[in-house]
């Protein structure tokens, strides 16, 4: 029998996971100190108005936010329990201290498998300001922020079940099986973990996750601080990327307003053609069957995606050097590319090296909801946390 009492171990393991979000948030490039919040936009003089600063993290009236969800969703998050071979959890992927991703080309979720374990599909997202999208996934097969936190469980990631009904019921088995979890779920949303519905639990882990995502959020960078007028917020080479990107390079035509996406799909011939004229991913047309969508992918936000390497949703691009120069080529060998970005842009070695410097000024501070500001745990310290995570 565990000597602790459930309540106390809970409490003191939060507050240090949250701290945990917090430093790696900060440990990725954005800072922890309390550097002013730029003021809205409808106050400022900016000199680029289609880049306006990141609104206040959207709160949602029939989900609203609350420490006790957040507990609960920062638990579902870390703990590897809550999948098939007890040792995947989600921050295996969406890792806390490299912007909420992995760095690798493709995601080996399940390390406890060694090197010849499977790797998804698609390279990793960061989970950084996906609060603020429209359609999720690179193939935008969700629509909803809940139900795309949850779907993972279902997946090759975690898997729970090849179907949801089959992941929802396993999950409903495991955390039957956590007293703690069934407290948290009680006190959070009012559910009984053990008389409700699977489905009803899954949907309800799903809601948690989405007040817990709302914290993981990048806003008030050295670009935001220097577009509202700060002149020594970037250097020059920053300052001269800025005015390629909205300008020659035209980067603007998908990586535009406050969070630096159009939220839309493109063809950018990133899909690898096979000889009978299909792709090894067809993207976007996965979901909605249409010729016109073969190859799409949806556009990712930009802040913080200097540290958000390898690029595209395969990750075939190591660097953004290599990203750029893919754009420059004009990058048109898919017949269904999209003519608005298929045009070389005669970018010198120079104006590219720039246009690095304008992307790295876009790494920000995170929003924290809630939790106090510690020194960066060490991933084996986290690993340890994981393994004393609401004990049965």
């Amino acid at each position: 029998m565990n000597k602790r009492p459930w309540i106390d171990t809970g409490l003191a393991l939060i507050a240090v996971l949250c701290a945990t979000i917090v430093a790696g948030c900060s440990s990725d490039g954005g800072s922890s100190n309390n550097t002013p919040e730029p003021t809205p936009t409808a106050a400022l003089t900016l000199r680029y108005p289609q880049f306006p600063p990141m609104p206040e993290p959207p709160d949602d009236p029939a989900n609203p936010s609350s420490m006790v969800k957040l507990e609960l969703g920062t638990y579902l998050f870390f703990d590897p329990r809550l999948s098939t071979s007890g040792r995947t959890a989600c921050n295996n992927c969406h890792v806390f201290n490299t912007s909420f991703q992995d760095n690798l080309v493709k995601p080996r979720p399940d390390t406890s498998q060694g090197d010849d374990f499977f790797t998804l599909k698609r390279n990793t997202e960061s989970l950084f300001n996906i609060v603020y999208r429209e359609d999720f996934f690179r193939d935008g097969k969700v629509t909803e922020l809940a139900p795309s936190l949850t779907e993972p469980w279902v997946e090759d990631n975690q898997q729970l079940g090849k179907t949801h009904e089959l992941a929802a019921e396993h999950l409903t088995e495991i955390l039957r099986g956590i007293d703690g979890y069934k407290k948290l779920f009680r006190d959070a949303y009012g559910l009984d973990v053990d008389t409700a519905e699977p489905h009803e639990v899954f949907e309800t882990a799903g809601r948690a996750f989405a007040v817990w995502v709302r914290q993981v959020v990048s806003r008030n960078s050295p670009f935001d601080r220097w577009n509202a007028g700060d002149d020594t917020a970037i250097d020059e080479s920053a300052q001269r990327g800025a005015a390629l990107f909205a300008g020659k390079a035209g980067c603007f035509v998908c990586h535009t307003g406050p969070n630096f996406t159009d939220n839309k799909f493109h063809n950018i011939s990133s899909a690898v053609l096979l000889e009978d004229g299909s792709r090894d991913d067809e993207g976007r047309s996965v979901v909605t069957g249409l010729e016109a969508d073969r190859g799409k992918f949806q556009t990712p936000s930009l802040r913080h995606a200097a540290r958000t390497t390898p690029y595209f949703h395969d990750g075939s691009r190591a660097t953004l050097l290599d990203v750029i120069k893919h754009f420059d080529s004009g990058a048109g060998s898919d017949p269904n590319h999209d003519p608005v970005l298929g045009r070389p842009l005669g970018l010198t070695s120079d104006e590219m090296l720039d246009l690095i410097s304008f992307i790295r000024a876009l790494r920000g501070e995170s929003v924290v909801l809630w939790g106090p500001k510690t020194p960066l745990y060490t991933q084996a310290e986290v690993d340890e946390l994981q393994r004393e995570l609401l004990p049965r």
